[in-house]
């Protein structure tokens, strides 16, 4: 919807942001919700599952492998196959094998023009982040409600996105969330 200032000039009611480089879009996001969700405030957006097991993190991976654009997955692990390791195996070095004490693996996924990336620290809960900045239109959150959407199904629990943080604290505000259970997603 488009507004009329005093002077007759039609002005967009949403936010547009130029990112500032070469070839990148004007963002436009057309929704107070959203401009507010993945409002430029220099952190990221982190999306959540709490209260999970390597079980969960397996499917969630899993499943993101197959419904993602494009996935990556960068480890540092000699015996696992470089491009396309298996996650069972990812997690059981990762966290059991003395190789991967004191390391990580990194999982990106790319669901329309936005990636999401994951750095795995502990098994407890999953934790992927996104770029505001990437997110420039409603095609962009509409590839975040997916993501989301494919995160709490996959691990069969509620997935929420928040701002940055690094633990998730009860009461923190929740500005996305998806239940697998009644397939609703809300927004702040």
């Amino acid at each position: 919807m488009e507004e009329t200032n005093a002077r007759r000039r039609v002005e967009p009611a949403h936010e547009d942001v130029h990112a500032g480089e070469p070839g990148t879009r004007a963002r436009c996001l057309p929704q107070p919700w959203m401009r507010d969700a993945f409002r430029l405030d220099g952190s990221l957006r982190d999306i959540r599952v709490l209260d999970t097991t390597r079980v969960e993190w397996i499917a969630v991976l899993e499943r993101l492998r197959v419904a993602a654009d494009e996935t990556e997955v960068e480890h540092p692990y000699s015996a696992l196959d470089p491009v396309r390791p298996a996650f069972a195996d990812l997690f059981r070095v990762w966290a059991d094998e003395p190789e991967g004490r004191g390391t990580s693996f990194a999982f990106r996924a790319r669901f329309g023009a936005v990636w999401f990336f994951a750095l795995p620290h502990d098994e407890e809960e999953i934790e992927f982040s996104v770029r505001p900045e990437s997110v420039l239109d409603e095609a962009g959150v509409a590839s975040v409600l997916r993501f989301l959407a494919e995160v709490a199904t996959a691990g069969r629990r509620r997935a929420v996105m928040t701002g940055e943080t690094v633990r998730y604290a009860p009461g923190m505000p929740t500005l996305i969330s998806h239940d697998p259970v009644t397939g609703l997603t809300s927004h702040i």
